[in-house]
């Protein structure tokens, strides 16, 4: 069942979204490996580290081919202003399972089979690369959805059914590439964990969250 005000989030979101978007480098290819690996650098790190270390990569090695035949030291090198250089052997052996496949699968079965790639990084990727309406949700954009549609954030995002079960309802079925980063955007520069900037929210008027904390403040002291 759809859940209330869904559609309303949707076009509120969206409007937003176009006006407010954030420039990275992975959102303006259409390359599916490229797209692939900027998920894998995304995790546990900031877009805007992610977005120098991402373009130095790719200068170096613009293909899977090219990355795959590098040595795990050298990928090191490029990618230590992120931390967890274990990422690095994981990047190779991705690169290198992609040459063997001739392509990066366009199932998400096929790309969970790949190193380094969970459950958020291939629906991001299906999302992103080859536009499938799917549902796409993390610890961050997890916080626009529990809040607007008041669910429980007792669990981690990616454990979450009911999360993701209401993920799956919202998501629009075209211009899902937009509409994920709109999710992010809004995360990212208002949606904030500690102190949310809920009076720029074009989701505030019908925010379950933030109607209970303006109950709260109205709310008499005894």
């Amino acid at each position: 069942m759809t859940p209330e005000n869904a559609d309303e989030f949707v076009r509120d979101l969206e409007t937003w979204g176009r006006a407010n978007r954030r420039s990275f480098p992975w959102r303006e290819t259409r390359d599916p490996f490229r797209i692939l690996v900027a998920e894998v650098l995304l995790q546990r790190s900031r877009g805007k580290t992610v977005a120098k270390v991402y373009e130095e990569l790719f200068r170096r090695w613009p293909d899977a081919a090219a990355l795959a035949r590098t040595r795990v030291s050298t990928i090191q090198g490029v990618i230590r202003p992120l931390g967890l250089l274990g990422r690095a052997a994981t990047l190779k052996r991705l690169a290198a399972q992609v040459v063997e496949l001739g392509r990066v699968p366009r199932t998400l079965e096929g790309l969970m089979e790949l190193p380094g790639v969970g459950r958020y990084a291939a629906n991001a990727t299906l999302a992103v690369a080859f536009d499938r309406a799917t549902a796409t949700v993390d610890g961050v954009t997890a916080r626009v959805y529990r809040r607007y549609f008041g669910l429980a954030d007792d669990l981690p995002a990616t454990d979450d059914r009911a999360l993701w079960a209401l993920v799956g309802e919202v998501t629009p079925s075209k211009g899902v590439r937009a509409w994920n980063w709109a999710v992010l955007d809004l995360a990212a520069s208002v949606c904030l964990p500690g102190r949310p900037r809920c009076g720029d929210c074009p989701l505030e008027k019908r925010c379950r969250w933030s109607a209970t904390e303006r109950a709260d403040r109205v709310r008499p002291q005894r």
